[in-house]
């Protein structure tokens, strides 16, 4: 019983992730992006309009993110000082919320998995 109920919740969370991006991702027809420099010294929020874009907030720079790169180096832009996606969050915060947050749905994934186990063995 515990092992379907796990299963459900993460068919569920599956499904509502897909159908949600794909949605998000076909209602609005995007318009075409405006180059990255020519945002510097307005906003953050005019430069994170394109999402190739990198704020940096001391400088009041927008920056092409660097795709080459991971995460941008420190000669760019320091990480806690960068902006991507969202203004009111610093790049370093965005970075560890989504590593906590995944490792949350990886470790209840396990868990659901191992209880499925320990099920079927006390059963056999």
């Amino acid at each position: 019983m515990q092992c379907q109920l796990c299963f459900s919740l993460v068919s569920a969370f599956i499904f509502y992730s897909l159908f949600f991006t794909t949605e998000a991702q076909t209602a609005t027809p995007s318009p075409a992006p405006i180059p990255c420099a020519l945002s510097s010294n307005t906003s953050c929020d005019e430069c994170l309009k394109n999402v190739a874009c990198l704020w940096c907030s001391p400088t009041k720079q927008c920056i092409d993110y660097p795709v080459r790169n991971i995460l941008p180096p420190r000669s760019v832009c320091p990480l806690n000082v960068a902006r991507w996606g969202v203004c009111w969050v610093n790049f370093m915060i965005l970075i560890i919320t989504m590593s906590v947050l995944a490792g949350i749905v990886v470790i209840g994934i396990l868990v659901c998995i191992l209880c499925c186990c320990c099920k079927s063995e006390r059963r056999g």
